[in-house]
């Protein structure tokens, strides 16, 4: 493995691009993972949303903001 610089200065590595390729395989699957957290809960949000009603109705229940 050969450690280089760019043109900006930051660090890259030469060699290894299998260990590379995994660990990029895994960020994007991880990252994948997030998104479909992230659209669930928006979901959610938007049913709870749903369910309150507007808040001015029902001052007890708060209502989320993102």
């Amino acid at each position: 493995m050969l450690e280089q610089r760019d043109h900006r200065g930051k660090r890259f590595t030469i060699g290894h691009e299998d260990a590379t390729d995994e660990i990029a395989i895994e960020r994007c699957q991880r990252a994948e993972a997030l998104e479909r957290q992230a659209q669930h809960e928006l979901c959610e949000l938007e049913r709870a949303k749903a369910v309150a009603g507007p808040a001015g109705k029902h001052p007890e229940v708060e209502v989320l903001k993102r």
